[in-house]
């Protein structure tokens, strides 16, 4: 007498499972497409872990190192000084930024999680820095384009791969290699963003951004504090640059929000 309601509850589950492949197919196809090119057997893999194999595969294929070998490795710090985490191009025209430029590079710590926080106010704006990232909103509010001003989303593609690369940052124990496929796989996501190949061209973004979010994470054989606090300080220093450059050279403009990867102005 179960029978009917077993039956039932069956045909439940296959069309959840049905209406769960539709909705995945993509994802499904780049590891399908990932396999056949690289042999990454990653069909149960989360997008992070696909990132990370992936940039393993590539290193190691490029530098002729066993993957077990690099997979025991890590660089482990106990001192951070932020000037030594900083490029050479930034700097600044104003006393506000000036100001947190110099306390950023006076700052030296044992432990990068929490190591900082910083506020400011610029023109009506105030921005908060953290280890984290670059926050900042105005007040709430509806603000629209008229005739007299137009509101502009900046929004920089790829910002933590762009950083590493045109600064040639990498994990210490992977050496100034890492460099070259790190900005290979830029390349290589380019033009198979350009060619219309989906798969690879999200394969690579997935390889790229992992790097980043691994760096931090002592269980990845990327795992480089001092990489990630190079990342993330660079990144916050050069987009206070550009908000600085655009109060400079656009008198009126309002600044709306500011993030992590780029700048809403009106």
């Amino acid at each position: 007498k179960e029978v009917e309601e077993i039956l039932e509850y069956n045909i439940n589950d296959i069309l959840a499972t049905k209406t769960f492949y539709k909705l995945t197919e993509d994802k499904l196809e780049l590891r399908k497409g990932l396999q056949t090119k690289y042999g990454l057997d990653c069909l149960n893999f989360p997008d992070s872990k696909i990132g990370e194999q992936l940039m393993l595969k590539l290193y190691c294929g490029a530098t002729h190192q066993s993957e077990d070998e690099v997979k025991k490795r890590r660089t482990y710090r106990n001192n951070f000084k932020f000037i030594d985490c900083l490029p050479k191009y930034i700097n600044f025209e104003t006393k506000e930024f000036n100001d947190l430029f110099e306390y950023i590079k006076s700052i030296e710590v044992n432990e990068v999680k929490d190591s900082f926080h910083y506020e400011f106010e610029y023109n009506n704006f105030i921005f908060g820095l953290g280890t984290g990232g670059i926050h900042g909103c105005i007040k709430e509010g509806i603000y629209e384009s008229d005739n007299e001003y137009i509101i502009i989303d900046s929004d920089v593609a790829s910002l933590y791969p762009s950083i590493a690369v045109v600064n040639n940052y990498y994990p210490q124990h992977l050496g100034k290699e890492f460099c070259d496929v790190y900005s290979g796989i830029l390349n290589q996501r380019l033009e198979a963003k350009k060619s219309g190949d989906k798969v690879m061209a999200d394969g690579y973004k997935l390889s790229l951004n992992s790097v980043y979010g691994k760096s931090n994470s002592e269980w990845s054989y990327l795992y480089d504090p001092l990489y990630t606090l190079k990342t993330t300080l660079t990144g916050q220093m050069s987009l206070c640059m550009l908000s600085e450059m655009l109060f400079l050279a656009i008198p009126g403009m309002t600044m709306l929000q500011i993030n992590t990867d780029g700048v809403t102005s009106k």
